[in-house]
């Protein structure tokens, strides 16, 4: 019995720093995969998987999906200016609207900015969802916009079909 049991000590106190040795291995092989992987990367990989599904639901030609992409590229690079402009007016405007005694005309006006450029979001995402849907025959438009009736269809975002819109102020 003192035999067994002295056996299996030895055998757990040569397992286990092994068994922790692979398990921290893996971990730090792990944590610099996502390091590695930026944010942008992220959203990247999301975008292609997405225009990926968007041609086997339509069944989109091949010419079709390259100027489905081409669409998307263009609008991703005219859009994410205004998208910097959003943040940058966004964050002015909390940092002034959360002053002691705010000025009424700025935060106002800074207020009217932000509208500005939700407007202007809201025009380029119109305009791309109208080239795009010159890109599709009768039956791939009947089925975009089920799609998009039901907010799985076009593009993505806070500003689109199933999106969450602006957020409320706390």
């Amino acid at each position: 019995m003192k035999t067994s049991l002295n056996r299996s000590i030895r055998i757990a106190r040569t397992l286990l720093p092994a068994l922790l040795v692979v398990a921290a291995t893996a971990f730090a092989a792990a944590e610099e995969g996502e390091g590695a992987r930026s944010k942008r990367g992220a959203r990247g990989d999301f975008a292609e998987r997405d225009a990926e599904r968007m041609a086997r639901a339509l069944q989109l030609t091949e010419s079709q999906q390259e100027e489905w992409r081409r669409l998307r590229e263009e609008h991703d690079a005219s859009v994410r200016p205004l998208m910097r402009q959003m943040r940058d007016v966004t964050e002015r405007l909390e940092t002034e609207a959360n002053l002691q005694n705010p000025d009424p005309t700025v935060v106002g006006q800074l207020e009217l900015d932000r509208r500005g450029i939700v407007r202007q979001l809201r025009e380029s995402r119109t305009q791309v969802d109208e080239d795009l849907a010159r890109l599709l025959d009768r039956d791939q438009t009947i089925r975009w916009e089920a799609l998009r009736e039901n907010g799985r269809g076009g593009f993505r975002g806070p500003f689109g079909p199933g999106g969450r819109g602006p957020r409320p102020r706390n």
